[in-house]
């Protein structure tokens, strides 16, 4: 019998690519995005993560049809850009949203089935959960959530033998670079530092890791008996986030400043 894997955001970037590397290695693999999507090696269904009863629906009958779900990976996401001041109630909703609430939802959801295989969480987090990045506020807010949610939750789900893993790429290059929600203001406060700042981050994005080293180590995650509790993709970042916690956060943030 086949592990069955669902991948939220499974259209783009390191969902597809995750998708595509699980088929080959002889996962079943459904894939679920917001957008309309089709690819030979995997299942896609179409849906909005934040159709919680929908979502509901389609895990009930990926269960019904293959007896078994092994793996959830919340892979979906979104990131806006700016500076807090010019913030909009709606764009700070809809990130967390997206990237906290349809997380915890739909493993609230698929720990039954979990259960039932001693299968594992995937969620992806960011470097950017662990060194907060100026006028990204937001989406460092949430990765850091995710991160405290999966730590929370690989212990109420250890005596389950559930594992839980939280997966922390760096930059990458994808196609999160262009659908950022930006809010590019220029004034007497700011001057250029959030163009700057943000130009520079997706610069960095756009220089990054294919995303096929992320999808490796998800797959190693899924392998291992006892995957790590957070993961950090490549040595630099692991240095970065490592020399994060010996450090004086104020010293740290001082440095995050001066480059962004």
């Amino acid at each position: 019998m086949n592990k069955v894997v669902i991948i939220t955001g499974a259209s783009s970037g390191i969902g597809l690519s995750t998708a595509l590397y699980l088929s080959e290695k002889g996962y079943k693999v459904y894939g679920i995005s917001r957008r309309d999507f089709h690819n030979d090696k995997f299942t896609h269904i179409s849906c909005d993560v934040l159709d919680s009863e929908k979502i509901k629906k389609i895990i009930e009958e990926i269960y019904l049809k293959e007896k078994n779900i092994f793996a959830i990976i919340n892979n979906a996401g979104i990131g806006i850009s700016g500076a807090i001041e010019y913030a909009k109630r709606e764009d700070v909703e809809k990130i967390f949203e997206i990237n906290v609430v349809s997380v915890i939802n739909l493993c609230s959801i698929a720990i039954p089935y979990l259960r039932e295989s001693k299968g594992k969480i995937v969620n992806i987090s960011s470097v950017a959960g662990e060194i907060a990045i100026p006028f990204q506020a937001c989406y460092s807010a949430t990765k850091s959530a995710i991160e405290n949610f999966s730590m929370a939750l690989a212990s109420e789900l250890k005596p389950q033998r559930i594992k839980v893993c939280c997966v922390r790429p760096g930059d990458t290059k994808t196609s999160f670079t262009k659908n950022r929600e930006k809010t590019e203001v220029v004034n007497d406060i700011y001057g250029q530092r959030i163009l700057k700042s943000v130009q520079k981050m997706e610069r960095d994005e756009q220089r990054g890791a294919d995303p096929i080293k992320v999808s490796n180590v998800i797959y190693k995650c899924l392998k291992k008996k006892n995957p790590p509790l957070v993961c950090t993709v490549g040595i630099g970042y692991k240095l970065l986030c490592l020399l994060s916690k010996m450090l004086p956060k104020k010293f740290v943030n001082y440095i995050v400043y001066k480059l962004y």
